[in-house]
């Protein structure tokens, strides 16, 4: 007997099911791809930030204990005026205080100086300010 339905192909609705599958599974997929690139953004700036702040730490503490002054050493200023360069994004501000031996901040020498060195970087996506510090102690030993 003769049928006119072809068994070996799929139906219109088959096909419109499976596209709307295919088409739910790549957004979901696509959807990740911004959110991860922001992940990424934030753990570079982070690790700049991180180096940063380890590098002006190091650059106080290379002077010394008597030529390093108090106060804020180094107010918080642009890293780079070039706007090309990576380290335009970032600020970095370094205090130094005197510190007792339970290191509360003192306003005698006590022989042991706080550095406090941190770096400020604006977040591109969210529009808000960052920071990352880094605190060490200088004898005077």
């Amino acid at each position: 007997m003769f049928s006119c339905f072809n068994d070996k192909g799929f139906t219109l609705i088959e096909i419109i099911v499976s596209i709307a599958i295919i088409t739910i599974a790549f957004f979901g997929v696509i959807g990740v791809f911004p959110y991860s690139l922001n992940v990424s953004e934030r753990a570079q700036n982070l690790t700049g930030a991180v180096y940063l702040t380890q590098a002006g730490i190091e650059k106080s503490l290379s002077l010394g204990y008597e030529t390093l002054g108090t106060g804020v050493v180094e107010a918080k200023a642009r890293l780079s005026s070039d706007p090309t360069n990576f380290l335009y994004p970032f600020y970095r501000q370094i205090a130094v205080s005197y510190v007792d031996t339970d290191l509360v901040d003192s306003v005698s020498d006590t022989g042991l100086k706080k550095i406090v060195a941190t770096v400020f970087w604006r977040n591109p996506l969210s529009a808000q300010e960052q920071q990352y510090t880094l605190t060490t102690l200088l004898s005077k030993n």
